[in-house]
């Protein structure tokens, strides 16, 4: 390993969104800046991967995209392929990019063996073949209910794949907040992995509000942003939003700027549009650069993902959350708890229509900006995290000489450069079964 040019793989599969892809990309910069001889190579299925600046010596490969139905159930998003032949395909790719790289460190946001297990065989290839490379797990601050998380943990084994694969779980909340150790019930070595580093919210914005005002022509009125993300599930937000503009007694009190999202789906577009036309009001379709909106805005009203939240939180703007209700309730609870402690306000979609968010927005605009509580520093410490585990490869001390769970091996033990023939097995496939050696 070079510690002066330590190589970074990471991976974020982007299936729905554009919140693990922006995660990463903010991560990645941070890396950039911590690490300024790393060279990074990151690994994401979103369609608009493109569209942003990336930080330098850094490289992306664009897998095969997905799409997630509202029910959870994932499809190829745009090829005439079929999920397990889409899956298959990713999952290749992702192996051969780990071969060729050879990466010093993979991060991977959220899903511990990818979409569909499609990150297996790039674990056990590493694990078996590479035993020096350092895994690296990024958890956002909560997953879904505690109880159907712990259910699909156990099913997907990811209790496994954090006592015995990843050395390191690097939590991007605040467990004052949330405790993913006792809600989800980690064991002791989990826990002993996660480092808990804080909300991680993306760089400053890159232009003024004043400038931003200017642009959309928003005047002396009080400037509210709508966004849905990446628009995959945003349209009747956002519909509801420009009825309630258009049907305002009069010109509305405010400017409005809705940001409709690239991945929302070109006929829900149309009509938005279509809706669109009245004044006080700037409809877009995308922006790479949405943090220079949202700290000029007087009121965001978005969705409670993950990344626009902290992206609120980190500017201290006011604002009214709908969050999303499935196929995950991640939403619902990081909206419940943030407004508990008077940072957000918070709207269900159940109670959605015209005059109701006419009644919050006026209330949001009327509110003070919410008070700094929070721990936003955490790209900082994610950064200082991979860099510290790219000094030290070792496990933590108390995953050293420690059996696993029920007897079985360490992942020390499974991955020791001396008996490099001991396939590293995970989900009762070994690795030379996978890449036929």
């Amino acid at each position: 390993m070079s510690h002066s040019k330590p190589r970074i793989l990471l991976y974020s599969h982007d299936t729905y969104g554009l919140g693990h892809l922006r995660r990463s990309l903010a991560v990645a910069d941070q890396l950039a800046r911590t690490l300024p001889g790393a060279h990074q190579l990151l690994l994401t299925g979103s369609m608009v991967a493109g569209a942003f600046s990336l930080p330098p010596r850094l490289d992306m490969i664009k897998l095969p995209a997905l799409s997630k139905r509202s029910s959870g159930q994932y499809k190829a998003r745009a090829l005439p392929t079929s999920l397990q032949e889409t899956i298959a395909w990713r999952e290749q790719m992702i192996l051969q990019a780990a071969i060729a790289f050879k990466p010093d460190l993979l991060l991977v946001d959220k899903t511990p063996a990818g979409v569909h297990d499609e990150l297996l065989p790039t674990l056990r290839h590493l694990k078996t073949w590479s035993p020096d490379t350092r895994l690296a797990l990024g958890m956002r601050d909560i997953e879904d209910d505690p109880e159907a998380t712990r259910a699909e943990w156990a099913e997907r084994g990811v209790p496994h794949l954090q006592d015995e694969v990843y050395d390191r779980i690097l939590y991007y909340g605040w467990q004052e907040v949330f405790d993913p150790i006792s809600s989800y019930q980690m064991s002791e070595r989990a826990a002993a992995k996660l480092v808990e580093c804080g909300y991680v919210s993306s760089p400053a914005a890159t232009r003024s509000a004043q400038a931003v005002r200017r642009e959309l022509d928003a005047h002396d009125k009080p400037l509210v942003v709508a966004t849905a993300g990446g628009g995959g599930d945003g349209y009747e937000i956002l519909r509801t939003y420009l009825e309630m503009q258009s049907g305002w007694p009069g010109e509305a009190p405010f400017h409005s700027l809705v940001v409709t999202g690239p991945l929302m789906p070109q006929g829900k577009r149309r009509l938005l549009r279509q809706a669109a036309r009245t004044g006080g009001l700037t409809l877009v379709e995308f922006t790479p650069d949405l943090l220079s909106y949202v700290a000029a805005a007087d009121l965001v009203v978005s969705m409670a993902g993950y990344n626009t939240v902290c992206e609120i939180l980190s500017l201290g703007a006011r604002s009214l959350l709908i969050p999303r209700m499935r196929p995950r309730s991640e939403q619902q609870l990081r909206a419940e708890l943030l407004a508990e402690r008077g940072l957000v306000r918070m709207l269900l979609p159940a109670d959605l229509s015209p005059v109701r968010l006419a009644a919050e927005v006026v209330a949001a605009l009327a509110t003070p900006r919410p008070a700094a509580t929070l721990d936003m520093g955490g790209l900082a410490r994610v950064s200082q995290a991979i860099a510290d585990l790219l000094e030290r490869p070792q496990l933590a001390p108390s995953d050293e000489n420690t059996p696993g769970p029920n007897g079985r091996p360490t992942a020390d033990e499974l991955s020791s450069e001396e008996n490099p023939q001991k396939a590293f097995s995970l989900g009762g496939v070994s690795h030379k079964e996978v890449i036929g050696v």
